[in-house]
C-alpha cells in the first residue's frame, strides 16, 4: 500500500487542474521508499485524451534520482473526462516499445497514479501495470 503524503496528493491534483484541458504528468521522487517531490513534467502530446512525457525532461530527473539518492516512487497523469484507472494507452506506454505488454514494464515495481478530474472532486488511485498488461489497483494511505 503506498503511503503519501497529503502535500504530494495536493500538488498532483493542483497540477492536473492548471494543465486543463489537457492530461498532465509527472514524476514522484522517493528517498528511503518516503514519497519527497513532485516533478512537474510537459505533456508533449498536448491532448485531453493521452499524454507523453517529455524525454529530455524525463532524462534530467534520471540524473537527479541517481545524483541525490533517490527513488522513482511514482509516474502520475491525469484523466480529464475519464476515470482514474489505466486506459488500453497508458498500459501499453507504460512498456517499451510501446505495447510489447509480455516483458516488464519500463519502470517495473513503480507506481502509476492516476487523477480524475471526471467529477468536481478529485480521485486519486494508485496502480502497478505488470508484465502482461496486468493492472492491479493499490490502496493509498494518505499520510
Amino acid at each position: 500500500m503506498p503511503r503519501i503524503p497529503r502535500a504530494i496528493i495536493d500538488e498532483m491534483v493542483a497540477h492536473a487542474r492548471e494543465d486543463l484541458p489537457n492530461e498532465a504528468c509527472g514524476m514522484v521522487h522517493a528517498k528511503d521508499g518516503v514519497p519527497i517531490a513532485v516533478h512537474r513534467v510537459g505533456n508533449s502530446a498536448a491532448s485531453p485524451y493521452r499524454y507523453e512525457m517529455n524525454p529530455v525532461q524525463m532524462m534530467r530527473l534520471e540524473r537527479q534520482r541517481d545524483d541525490e539518492g533517490e527513488t522513482l516512487f511514482s509516474i502520475y497523469h491525469s484523466h480529464v473526462a475519464s476515470p482514474a484507472r489505466p486506459s488500453p494507452t497508458d498500459v501499453r506506454m507504460a512498456f517499451f516499445p510501446p505495447g510489447e505488454v509480455e516483458q516488464e514494464p519500463m519502470f517495473p515495481g513503480t507506481f502509476y497514479i492516476l487523477v480524475s478530474l471526471e467529477h468536481e472532486e478529485a480521485d486519486v488511485r494508485a496502480y502497478h501495470i505488470r508484465q502482461g498488461g496486468v493492472i492491479e489497483e493499490e490502496p493509498i494511505e494518505v499520510v
